[in-house]
């Protein structure tokens, strides 16, 4: 049996590994082919600039010097479009191979000591994209504090917050949605530690974590703002407290400062938590009766 699993593991270690290396290959080649395309926007572009310094020099355009302008700007808008298209193409190839190498190490940063373990979680959240729009495009759910969809449901391997009984208490804990079947969702709690790990949860006791980071400059409405509840993992753990955001992110790199409440209703000293566990505040309060959840309005 434990030769049949070990078989079992290195053959999806070799496919997962095959999988990574061909995936580089083709980041590689659309890094090297990269140049070559931006050179051919930059040579356009100069054109545009010499053609523009010669109408500026005869202080009036002619029909055939805006008819080549008109032309040049048509093919920088073209070879623009292809070197974004290729960037974007390599940023989501280097998604694929980080999300390959977190399937790698899942297990392995689930064996490791608690503050390791812990500070491995946090490098996961820096690592998640940054959502780059396309001109006037709106962010999508699940790119910051935008919410998902209501027929959302979680992937199999995502990341939530997941409200649970432990330890004869209730609550939110990050944990990976493992399948979502009749209206419920089964999801795993990553702290190993816990001896009671597997739940099966009614949709609202679930909330899926941002995929993308949002980006300050480019969707300053994908954030929570000052003075707004939510629900932020509390530093050097793996649960969700209600906090009270101070200030959101300055770039896409920072996380929000937050204020944690405690029993008592007063707050903790600034601390700063990652757009990647922070959801909104659930606008529901749970009740307990006979150690069943249930919702009141």
């Amino acid at each position: 049996m434990a030769m049949t699993k070990s078989l079992i593991d290195t053959t999806v270690a070799g496919k997962e590994n095959s999988d990574e290396q061909t995936i580089l290959k083709k980041l590689f080649k659309m890094i090297f082919n990269l140049p070559q395309t931006v050179s051919s926007t930059e040579a356009v572009i100069d054109i545009i600039n010499t053609t523009q310094e010669q109408v500026i020099k005869k202080g009036m355009i002619d029909p055939e010097s805006q008819k080549s302008l008109i032309s040049f700007y048509e093919s920088a808008d073209i070879e623009t479009a292809r070197e974004e298209e290729i960037i974007r193409s390599i940023l989501e190839k280097i998604h694929e191979i980080r999300n390959i190498r977190h399937q790698n190490i899942k297990s392995l940063l689930q064996s490791q000591r608690s503050s390791t373990f812990l500070k491995l979680l946090q490098v996961t959240a820096t690592r998640m994209p940054v959502w780059l729009p396309k001109h006037d495009e709106q962010p999508p759910p699940l790119c910051g504090a935008i919410e998902p969809l209501p027929s959302y449901v979680a992937k199999s391997g995502d990341l939530v917050a997941a409200l649970v009984k432990q330890s004869g208490e209730e609550r939110w804990i990050v944990a990976e949605a493992v399948a979502f079947k009749n209206g419920r969702y089964e999801v795993e709690d990553i702290d190993v530690k816990e001896t009671n790990r597997n739940f099966t949860l009614e949709k609202i006791y679930v909330k899926p974590l941002p995929l993308m980071r949002a980006d300050p400059v480019t969707c300053p409405d994908a954030f929570f703002p000052c003075n707004q509840f939510v629900l932020a993992m509390y530093p050097q753990t793996t649960c969700f407290f209600k906090a009270l955001v101070k200030a959101p992110p300055k770039t896409s790199y920072d996380g929000y400062e937050v204020l944690f409440e405690d029993d008592f209703n007063q707050y903790t000293i600034m601390m700063v938590v990652s757009q990647r566990f922070v959801v909104s505040y659930p606008s529901l309060e749970i009740i307990h009766k006979d150690d069943q959840m249930s919702v009141e309005y």
